[in-house]
């Protein structure tokens, strides 16, 4: 009886529909222009909802009909030749669906200097096409974004990295990735947080800097730090040590270097001129480092970074001569000069007989090398009835500059031994060179030290090699 009652409703309401060709639901006068018009404050009209395989076997679609997709949770009409999501203009628009992995981040700079996501494309509409996908860029130096694909196609995925080097500055930064095909784009978010470095300023003159103990850093945990050294200031240091260390950090530490101003470091000083014929004492002393690593380093050098040179190896010979009415007891020799910057010549003082120091290497970073000790000018004495010249051709090694090696001396002198017989004359006694036979090898001079001493310790920002320009001298190994 309800059926037949329900019925009857249904078709007075259709006939008095069709007479006046308007509904109209919670209105009493339909607007005009609308055959069917619906009003409401908290319900809304509710669409057939159909997945996309379930509105991919209607049959024979009319052309204007609509249902709401919940597979992509949008609105689609068919038009007569396809199905259109209501921003496509025909069947050849494309549209795709966007979406990340991971929308969020973390780069520690200890651990890891980059993360990474990622973003699936699939394409819904518009055949198979090209679609690009690009960065905008809006990221500080030192922090990159950087995709493994800039063109994907259909169903296909890419992947974002960003990277932060030791210098970027701390922060959260939103990657944005956009994908276009056609007249739709689509954007994802990759949020990615760079956490803080220690950081760290030397802003007045230093010596032999330790980064760890003067900041009492800690050695058992993994850090990441970044010295700042401003411009003009000047690090030195004295032997052996080096001009700047990172000190006794965690292993796995990151320090970041950027050096702003002048590292200088001492240079060797000159043997001492006590070294005889085949070598023995007397050798120049290594320059020492300008950087020494103990842990992964980022390097930016905008200052100077000088090693220093090493002494000059000193050169000396002593020997007992006999002349037949007395014996000549030589001693000559001379001291190297100091490596740059500041190595002392080397000087024995008195009690060597004849003797030259060598000399001290200047400051600064204009520094070169001394001279080794010079013996040129011929020397005139007696011994009893005997009167002796010597002529002596005694070189020190000279200092090296920054980042040269000290070079070892060589040693030569005449000796000529003549008396006075009365009614003869002048008669020659000895006139021969000493060392006899010549020497092949005085001491060594010493080895210039390391603008950049690695440790077997990664360095970016500056390869392995020697260098001697303005802003680098010395070995970077």
């Amino acid at each position: 009886m309800k059926k037949i009652n329900f019925l009857l409703i249904f078709l007075a309401l259709y006939a008095f529909c069709g007479l006046r060709a308007q509904v109209g639901i919670n209105i009493l006068n339909p607007d005009t222009s609308a055959i069917l018009h619906l009003e409401s404050n908290n319900r809304g009209l509710l669409l057939p909802r159909l997945d996309t395989s379930q509105i991919g076997n209607i049959v024979s679609p009319k052309a204007g009909l609509q249902v709401y997709n919940v597979t992509d949770s949008l609105m689609q009409y068919y038009n007569g030749r396809c199905w259109l999501y209501t921003w496509q203009r025909n069947c050849d628009d494309c549209a795709f669906n966007f979406r990340t992995q991971r929308t969020t981040g973390t780069i520690d700079r200890i651990f890891s200097n980059s993360d990474s996501t990622r973003m699936y494309i699939s394409q819904i509409a518009g055949g198979s096409q090209s679609i690009p996908v690009y960065i905008i860029p809006n990221l500080p130096q030192g922090i990159t974004a950087t995709l493994d694909r800039f063109i994907v196609n259909g169903n296909d995925s890419v992947t974002v990295t960003v990277t932060a080097d030791i210098f970027a500055p701390a922060g959260t930064y939103p990657i944005i990735v956009q994908a276009v095909c056609g007249n739709t784009i689509s954007s994802q978010v990759f949020i990615v947080t760079v956490e803080p470095c220690i950081q760290v300023a030397i802003n007045s003159p230093q010596v032999n800097y330790n980064l760890q103990t003067a900041n009492n850093l800690p050695t058992n945990t993994p850090i990441c730090v970044v010295a700042t050294i401003g411009a003009g200031v000047q690090l030195s240091s004295t032997l052996p040590s080096a001009v700047f260390s990172s000190g006794n950090l965690h292993p796995s530490s990151r320090v970041g270097i950027l050096n702003n101003g002048d590292l200088l470091a001492k240079g060797g000083d000159g043997g001492l001129g006590a070294g005889v014929v085949g070598g023995g004492t007397g050798g120049g002393q290594n320059g020492t480092d300008g950087i020494n690593l103990t842990t992964h380093t980022h390097l930016i050098n905008n200052g100077k970074i000088y090693a220093g040179g090493g002494g000059g190896g000193s050169v000396g010979f002593v020997a007992s001569i006999p002349l037949g009415v007395t014996t000549l007891n030589l001693g000559i020799g001379a001291g190297g000069g100091g490596g740059a910057q500041a190595g002392l010549g080397g000087n024995l003082g008195t009690g060597f007989g004849f003797y030259a120091p060598g000399q001290n290497a200047t400051l600064g970073f204009l520094a070169v090398g001394g001279r080794g000790g010079l013996l040129t000018t011929p020397i005139n004495f007696g011994i009893s009835v005997v009167n002796i010249t010597l002529t002596p051709q005694v070189f020190g090694g000279n200092g090296g500059d920054y980042g040269i090696d000290g070079t070892s001396g060589t040693l030569s002198v005449n000796v000529l031994a003549q008396i006075s017989v009365p009614f003869v004359g002048t008669v020659t006694i000895l006139n021969q060179n000493f060392p006899n036979p010549p020497a092949s090898g005085f001491p060594a001079g010493g080895v210039a030290g390391n603008a950049v001493r690695r440790n077997g310790n990664t360095l970016i920002g500056l390869s392995n090699g020697y260098y001697l320009s303005t802003a680098i001298k010395g070995r970077v190994n």
